[in-house]
Protein backbone atom coordinates (compact mmCIF):
# COMPACT_ATOMS: atom_id res chain seq x y z
CA UNK A 1 0.00 0.00 0.00
CA UNK A 2 2.73 2.67 0.81
CA UNK A 3 4.18 2.59 -3.23
CA UNK A 4 0.81 4.45 -3.57
CA UNK A 5 2.69 7.14 -1.34
CA UNK A 6 6.23 6.79 -2.01
CA UNK A 7 6.57 10.66 -0.90
CA UNK A 8 6.10 9.79 3.39
CA UNK A 9 8.59 8.13 5.57
CA UNK A 10 7.43 4.25 5.69
CA UNK A 11 7.82 4.01 1.79
CA UNK A 12 11.13 5.45 1.74
CA UNK A 13 12.51 3.27 4.80
CA UNK A 14 10.90 0.09 3.10
CA UNK A 15 13.17 1.22 -0.23
CA UNK A 16 16.21 1.75 1.69
CA UNK A 17 15.93 -1.95 2.80
CA UNK A 18 16.57 -2.94 -0.68
CA UNK A 19 20.34 -0.43 -0.82
CA UNK A 20 19.82 0.94 -3.71
CA UNK A 21 21.58 4.08 -5.15
CA UNK A 22 21.56 6.07 -8.27
CA UNK A 23 24.41 3.77 -9.77
CA UNK A 24 22.14 0.82 -9.63
CA UNK A 25 20.20 1.65 -12.57
CA UNK A 26 23.01 1.10 -14.68
CA UNK A 27 22.05 -2.77 -14.57
CA UNK A 28 19.64 -4.01 -16.56
CA UNK A 29 17.96 -5.72 -14.03
CA UNK A 30 16.30 -2.26 -13.10
CA UNK A 31 14.95 -1.63 -16.34
CA UNK A 32 11.31 -1.32 -15.10
CA UNK A 33 12.41 1.08 -12.80
CA UNK A 34 13.68 3.28 -15.14
CA UNK A 35 11.01 3.15 -17.47
CA UNK A 36 8.43 3.92 -14.65
CA UNK A 37 10.09 6.70 -13.26
CA UNK A 38 10.49 8.25 -17.08
CA UNK A 39 7.03 7.66 -17.50
CA UNK A 40 6.01 9.33 -14.28
CA UNK A 41 7.54 12.85 -15.90
CA UNK A 42 6.31 11.93 -19.53
CA UNK A 43 2.79 11.77 -17.76
CA UNK A 44 3.16 14.63 -15.91
CA UNK A 45 4.06 17.02 -19.03
CA UNK A 46 1.33 15.03 -20.96
CA UNK A 47 -1.59 15.12 -18.56
CA UNK A 48 -0.47 17.59 -15.68
CA UNK A 49 -3.93 17.40 -13.37
CA UNK A 50 -5.26 14.60 -15.64
CA UNK A 51 -2.73 11.96 -14.63
CA UNK A 52 -4.77 8.87 -14.58
CA UNK A 53 -4.05 6.68 -11.43
CA UNK A 54 -3.82 3.60 -13.63
CA UNK A 55 -0.44 4.46 -14.82
CA UNK A 56 0.73 3.44 -11.67
CA UNK A 57 2.95 0.16 -11.81
CA UNK A 58 1.71 -3.31 -10.20
CA UNK A 59 5.20 -3.80 -8.83
CA UNK A 60 5.52 -2.40 -5.57
CA UNK A 61 9.15 -1.89 -5.85
CA UNK A 62 8.89 -0.82 -9.00
CA UNK A 63 6.60 1.95 -7.88
CA UNK A 64 8.50 2.45 -5.14
CA UNK A 65 11.99 3.11 -6.53
CA UNK A 66 10.98 5.04 -9.63
CA UNK A 67 9.69 7.47 -7.58
CA UNK A 68 12.99 9.09 -6.24
CA UNK A 69 14.76 8.06 -9.52
CA UNK A 70 12.15 10.53 -11.46
CA UNK A 71 12.76 13.35 -8.81
CA UNK A 72 16.30 13.26 -9.43
CA UNK A 73 15.60 13.14 -13.44
CA UNK A 74 14.02 16.56 -13.01
CA UNK A 75 16.77 18.17 -10.66
CA UNK A 76 19.19 16.91 -13.49
CA UNK A 77 16.88 18.14 -16.17
CA UNK A 78 16.76 21.51 -13.72
CA UNK A 79 13.46 22.70 -15.48
CA UNK A 80 11.88 24.67 -12.45
CA UNK A 81 8.48 25.01 -14.71
CA UNK A 82 8.96 21.15 -15.30
CA UNK A 83 9.52 20.64 -12.11
CA UNK A 84 6.12 22.06 -11.19
CA UNK A 85 4.39 19.91 -13.49
CA UNK A 86 5.37 17.42 -12.01
CA UNK A 87 4.59 18.01 -8.90
CA UNK A 88 1.41 18.90 -9.80
CA UNK A 89 0.61 15.85 -11.70
CA UNK A 90 2.25 13.75 -8.63
CA UNK A 91 -0.37 15.61 -5.73
CA UNK A 92 -2.83 15.15 -8.33
CA UNK A 93 -2.58 11.35 -8.36
CA UNK A 94 -1.90 10.95 -4.50
CA UNK A 95 -5.24 12.54 -4.36
CA UNK A 96 -7.02 10.73 -6.76
CA UNK A 97 -5.80 7.56 -5.28
CA UNK A 98 -6.60 8.31 -1.80
CA UNK A 99 -10.15 9.28 -2.88
CA UNK A 100 -10.44 5.52 -4.49
CA UNK A 101 -9.36 3.95 -1.04
CA UNK A 102 -12.24 2.09 0.86
CA UNK A 103 -13.30 4.70 3.25
CA UNK A 104 -11.87 3.10 6.64
CA UNK A 105 -7.99 2.87 5.28
CA UNK A 106 -8.79 5.86 3.61
CA UNK A 107 -9.72 7.79 6.52
CA UNK A 108 -6.28 6.31 8.17
CA UNK A 109 -4.61 7.67 5.78
CA UNK A 110 -5.63 10.78 5.21
CA UNK A 111 -5.30 11.70 9.03
CA UNK A 112 -1.52 10.22 8.85
CA UNK A 113 -0.64 12.12 5.90
CA UNK A 114 -2.14 15.44 7.23
CA UNK A 115 -1.32 14.92 10.71
CA UNK A 116 1.55 12.87 11.23
CA UNK A 117 3.59 13.65 8.12
CA UNK A 118 2.45 17.84 7.41
CA UNK A 119 1.55 18.60 10.70
CA UNK A 120 -1.97 19.97 10.18
CA UNK A 121 -3.86 20.03 13.40
CA UNK A 122 -7.19 18.18 12.20
CA UNK A 123 -9.30 15.86 14.48
CA UNK A 124 -11.94 13.40 13.54
CA UNK A 125 -15.64 14.95 14.18
CA UNK A 126 -18.38 13.25 12.06
CA UNK A 127 -21.88 15.23 12.82
CA UNK A 128 -24.17 16.52 10.17
CA UNK A 129 -24.66 20.27 10.33
CA UNK A 130 -27.83 21.86 7.89
CA UNK A 131 -27.83 18.51 5.73
CA UNK A 132 -23.97 18.55 5.44
CA UNK A 133 -22.39 15.04 6.57
CA UNK A 134 -18.52 15.72 7.99
CA UNK A 135 -15.80 14.36 8.91
CA UNK A 136 -12.98 16.38 10.46
CA UNK A 137 -12.47 19.60 12.11
CA UNK A 138 -9.36 21.74 10.78
CA UNK A 139 -7.63 24.46 12.69
CA UNK A 140 -8.44 27.61 11.75
CA UNK A 141 -4.74 28.76 10.30
CA UNK A 142 -4.37 25.28 8.56
CA UNK A 143 -7.91 25.76 6.95
CA UNK A 144 -7.20 29.28 5.29
CA UNK A 145 -3.49 28.41 4.23
CA UNK A 146 -5.23 26.12 1.51
CA UNK A 147 -8.71 27.64 1.61
CA UNK A 148 -7.43 31.22 0.57
CA UNK A 149 -6.03 30.09 -3.08
CA UNK A 150 -10.03 28.92 -3.95
CA UNK A 151 -12.25 31.02 -5.32
CA UNK A 152 -15.53 29.14 -5.17
CA UNK A 153 -18.07 30.86 -2.59
CA UNK A 154 -18.47 27.41 -0.40
CA UNK A 155 -14.69 27.71 0.52
CA UNK A 156 -15.02 31.52 1.94
CA UNK A 157 -14.56 31.46 5.60
CA UNK A 158 -18.04 33.21 6.05
CA UNK A 159 -19.81 29.77 4.80
CA UNK A 160 -18.20 27.62 6.62
CA UNK A 161 -19.23 26.31 10.14
CA UNK A 162 -16.73 27.11 12.45
CA UNK A 163 -16.73 26.81 16.10
CA UNK A 164 -13.76 27.42 18.71
CA UNK A 165 -11.56 28.02 16.04
CA UNK A 166 -12.06 25.24 13.93
CA UNK A 167 -13.80 24.93 10.77
CA UNK A 168 -15.74 21.40 9.52
CA UNK A 169 -14.82 19.96 6.63
CA UNK A 170 -15.73 16.47 4.58
CA UNK A 171 -13.50 13.98 4.03
CA UNK A 172 -13.34 14.96 0.24
CA UNK A 173 -12.54 18.58 1.44
CA UNK A 174 -9.35 17.89 3.68
CA UNK A 175 -8.57 15.31 0.64
CA UNK A 176 -8.22 18.84 -1.44
CA UNK A 177 -6.59 20.56 0.92
CA UNK A 178 -4.08 17.89 1.12
CA UNK A 179 -2.93 18.47 -2.91
CA UNK A 180 -1.25 21.75 -2.31
CA UNK A 181 0.59 20.67 0.62
CA UNK A 182 1.79 17.57 -1.34
CA UNK A 183 2.44 19.68 -4.08
CA UNK A 184 4.69 21.84 -2.27
CA UNK A 185 6.85 18.41 -0.58
CA UNK A 186 7.48 17.67 -3.86
CA UNK A 187 8.79 20.60 -5.05
CA UNK A 188 11.09 20.65 -1.96
CA UNK A 189 12.10 17.24 -2.32
CA UNK A 190 13.55 18.43 -6.14
CA UNK A 191 15.20 21.40 -4.65
CA UNK A 192 17.02 19.55 -1.98
CA UNK A 193 17.84 17.09 -4.43
CA UNK A 194 20.10 19.80 -5.96
CA UNK A 195 22.52 19.40 -9.09
CA UNK A 196 22.77 15.74 -9.76
CA UNK A 197 26.07 14.37 -11.08
CA UNK A 198 26.73 11.87 -13.80
CA UNK A 199 24.03 9.33 -14.47
CA UNK A 200 24.04 5.85 -15.62
CA UNK A 201 23.59 5.53 -19.10
CA UNK A 202 19.97 4.41 -19.25
CA UNK A 203 19.08 7.34 -17.32
CA UNK A 204 20.70 9.36 -19.34
CA UNK A 205 18.78 8.61 -22.08
CA UNK A 206 15.48 8.32 -20.64
CA UNK A 207 16.33 12.35 -19.96
CA UNK A 208 17.37 12.59 -23.29
CA UNK A 209 13.69 11.38 -24.19
CA UNK A 210 11.72 13.60 -21.87
CA UNK A 211 13.60 16.23 -23.23
CA UNK A 212 13.43 15.94 -26.77
CA UNK A 213 9.19 15.58 -26.07
CA UNK A 214 9.02 18.49 -23.27
CA UNK A 215 6.18 20.99 -24.98
CA UNK A 216 7.01 24.42 -26.35
CA UNK A 217 5.12 25.97 -22.76
CA UNK A 218 7.57 24.31 -20.70
CA UNK A 219 10.71 25.51 -22.84
CA UNK A 220 9.78 28.84 -23.47
CA UNK A 221 12.80 30.88 -22.21
CA UNK A 222 11.42 33.81 -20.08
CA UNK A 223 13.35 36.37 -22.09
CA UNK A 224 10.99 36.10 -25.23
CA UNK A 225 8.36 37.26 -23.18
CA UNK A 226 9.06 40.74 -20.92
CA UNK A 227 7.52 40.97 -17.55
CA UNK A 228 7.43 43.68 -14.94
CA UNK A 229 7.64 46.91 -17.01
CA UNK A 230 8.29 50.07 -15.39
CA UNK A 231 4.41 51.50 -15.94
CA UNK A 232 2.89 48.77 -13.86
CA UNK A 233 2.11 49.04 -10.49
CA UNK A 234 4.06 46.46 -8.08
CA UNK A 235 1.26 44.46 -7.38
CA UNK A 236 0.24 43.69 -11.47
CA UNK A 237 4.49 42.88 -11.67
CA UNK A 238 4.57 40.58 -8.80
CA UNK A 239 1.96 38.65 -10.57
CA UNK A 240 3.92 38.69 -13.90
CA UNK A 241 6.87 37.49 -12.28
CA UNK A 242 5.41 34.33 -10.48
CA UNK A 243 3.34 33.71 -13.45
CA UNK A 244 6.58 33.73 -15.61
CA UNK A 245 8.19 31.72 -12.79
CA UNK A 246 5.74 29.35 -13.77
CA UNK A 247 4.59 29.23 -10.08
CA UNK A 248 0.63 28.78 -9.53
CA UNK A 249 -1.63 31.83 -8.14
CA UNK A 250 -4.50 32.20 -6.71
CA UNK A 251 -7.93 32.28 -9.32
CA UNK A 252 -8.82 36.19 -8.01
CA UNK A 253 -4.83 36.81 -9.05
CA UNK A 254 -5.29 34.92 -12.27
CA UNK A 255 -8.80 37.42 -13.15
CA UNK A 256 -7.17 40.43 -11.07
CA UNK A 257 -3.96 40.05 -13.80
CA UNK A 258 -5.98 39.32 -16.93
CA UNK A 259 -8.33 41.77 -16.31
CA UNK A 260 -5.26 44.83 -15.75
CA UNK A 261 -3.70 43.72 -19.40
CA UNK A 262 -6.97 43.49 -21.07
CA UNK A 263 -8.11 47.36 -19.89
CA UNK A 264 -4.08 48.57 -20.65
CA UNK A 265 -4.81 47.22 -24.41
CA UNK A 266 -3.34 43.55 -24.65
CA UNK A 267 -5.06 40.93 -26.72
CA UNK A 268 -6.20 37.75 -25.59
CA UNK A 269 -3.34 35.63 -27.07
CA UNK A 270 -0.60 38.23 -25.69
CA UNK A 271 -2.40 37.72 -22.45
CA UNK A 272 -2.52 33.72 -22.68
CA UNK A 273 1.28 33.47 -22.90
CA UNK A 274 1.38 35.06 -19.90
CA UNK A 275 -0.06 31.98 -18.61
CA UNK A 276 1.46 29.62 -20.38
CA UNK A 277 4.18 28.74 -18.15
CA UNK A 278 1.76 27.65 -15.46
CA UNK A 279 1.99 23.99 -14.05
CA UNK A 280 -1.58 23.52 -14.99
CA UNK A 281 -2.50 25.35 -18.16
CA UNK A 282 -4.91 24.22 -20.62
CA UNK A 283 -4.97 26.78 -23.84
CA UNK A 284 -8.23 25.89 -24.09
CA UNK A 285 -9.31 26.61 -21.20
CA UNK A 286 -7.29 29.90 -20.45
CA UNK A 287 -8.58 30.83 -23.95
CA UNK A 288 -12.03 30.85 -22.88
CA UNK A 289 -11.52 33.17 -19.47
CA UNK A 290 -9.07 35.46 -21.00
CA UNK A 291 -11.70 36.06 -24.08
CA UNK A 292 -14.54 36.39 -21.39
CA UNK A 293 -12.54 38.57 -19.43
CA UNK A 294 -12.21 40.98 -21.97
CA UNK A 295 -15.73 41.17 -23.05
CA UNK A 296 -15.53 38.70 -26.20
CA UNK A 297 -17.65 35.95 -24.85
CA UNK A 298 -20.68 35.28 -22.39
CA UNK A 299 -22.33 38.63 -21.94
CA UNK A 300 -19.73 40.45 -23.47
CA UNK A 301 -18.86 42.61 -20.98
CA UNK A 302 -15.55 43.18 -20.35
CA UNK A 303 -14.22 43.81 -16.35
CA UNK A 304 -12.44 46.25 -14.54
CA UNK A 305 -9.39 45.83 -12.95
CA UNK A 306 -10.39 45.07 -9.31
CA UNK A 307 -9.61 48.32 -6.91
CA UNK A 308 -6.44 48.45 -4.93
CA UNK A 309 -8.70 47.76 -1.77
CA UNK A 310 -9.99 44.49 -3.24
CA UNK A 311 -6.40 43.62 -3.80
CA UNK A 312 -5.43 44.26 -0.05
CA UNK A 313 -8.63 42.36 0.98
CA UNK A 314 -7.26 39.20 -1.65
CA UNK A 315 -3.65 39.63 -0.33
CA UNK A 316 -2.07 41.03 -3.58
CA UNK A 317 -1.19 44.24 -2.76
CA UNK A 318 2.76 45.19 -1.69
CA UNK A 319 3.99 46.95 1.10
CA UNK A 320 0.10 48.08 1.62
CA UNK A 321 0.43 50.56 -0.97
CA UNK A 322 2.89 52.28 0.63
CA UNK A 323 5.08 52.59 -3.29
CA UNK A 324 2.22 53.68 -5.12
CA UNK A 325 1.54 57.18 -3.68
CA UNK A 326 -2.59 56.44 -2.60
CA UNK A 327 -4.14 55.61 -5.89
CA UNK A 328 -7.39 53.41 -5.78
CA UNK A 329 -7.36 51.21 -8.66
CA UNK A 330 -4.04 49.87 -10.21
CA UNK A 331 -4.91 51.65 -13.90
CA UNK A 332 -4.30 54.49 -11.99
CA UNK A 333 -1.13 54.04 -10.72
CA UNK A 334 -0.86 52.50 -14.83
CA UNK A 335 -2.09 55.98 -16.38
CA UNK A 336 0.43 57.98 -14.13
CA UNK A 337 3.33 56.15 -15.07
CA UNK A 338 2.78 56.13 -18.39
CA UNK A 339 2.10 60.14 -18.41
CA UNK A 340 5.08 60.62 -16.31
CA UNK A 341 7.40 58.07 -19.08
CA UNK A 342 5.70 60.03 -22.06
CA UNK A 343 6.85 63.40 -20.68
CA UNK A 344 10.34 62.47 -20.12
CA UNK A 345 10.38 60.72 -23.63
CA UNK A 346 8.70 64.10 -24.46
CA UNK A 347 11.48 66.33 -22.84
CA UNK A 348 14.42 63.97 -24.46
CA UNK A 349 13.10 64.77 -28.13
CA UNK A 350 12.84 68.20 -27.44
CA UNK A 351 16.63 67.96 -25.97
CA UNK A 352 17.63 65.83 -29.14
CA UNK A 353 16.19 68.26 -31.36
CA UNK A 354 18.04 71.04 -30.57
CA UNK A 355 21.33 69.14 -30.62
CA UNK A 356 20.08 68.36 -34.05
CA UNK A 357 19.77 71.60 -34.96
CA UNK A 358 22.94 72.81 -33.24
CA UNK A 359 25.20 69.92 -34.54
CA UNK A 360 23.53 67.21 -36.96
CA UNK A 361 21.07 63.76 -36.77
CA UNK A 362 20.18 62.65 -33.46
CA UNK A 363 20.90 59.05 -33.70
CA UNK A 364 19.76 56.57 -30.69
CA UNK A 365 16.53 56.86 -28.90
CA UNK A 366 13.98 55.60 -30.82
CA UNK A 367 13.53 51.94 -31.96
CA UNK A 368 13.30 50.16 -35.41
CA UNK A 369 9.66 51.50 -35.91
CA UNK A 370 10.43 54.66 -34.26
CA UNK A 371 9.37 53.20 -30.58
CA UNK A 372 10.99 53.92 -27.42
CA UNK A 373 11.66 51.31 -25.48
CA UNK A 374 9.16 52.56 -22.80
CA UNK A 375 6.47 52.54 -25.07
CA UNK A 376 7.12 48.44 -25.76
CA UNK A 377 5.33 45.63 -24.34
CA UNK A 378 5.33 42.16 -23.61
CA UNK A 379 4.44 41.40 -27.27
CA UNK A 380 6.70 44.47 -28.55
CA UNK A 381 3.59 46.31 -30.16
CA UNK A 382 3.41 49.67 -29.01
CA UNK A 383 0.67 50.46 -26.94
Amino acid sequence: MMAKYPFLPEAREELAKYGITLESFSDPAYRRVVERAKRRILDAIEYGDDVNPSSISDDDFVELASFPLSVAMIAAIGDKRLARRFALATSSLVIKLLESENPEWRDEMVLRIARDFFGMDVRRDSRIVSGIAYDYSLGLRDYLRGALAFNKPEWKLVNRVVERGRVLVTAHELIRLLKDRVMEHILSLVEKAGKVGALPSPVEEAIREIKERMPAAIQLELTTVKSGPETWPPCMRTIADRLMAGENISHFANFAFAAFLSNIGFEPHEIIRFYANRPDFKERIAKYQVEHIAGLRGSRTKYMTPSCSTMKTNGLCIKDGALCGGIRNPLAYYRRATKKIRKIDKNKAEVGGERGEAGGEVIGDSGPNGDTPSDQQISGNPR
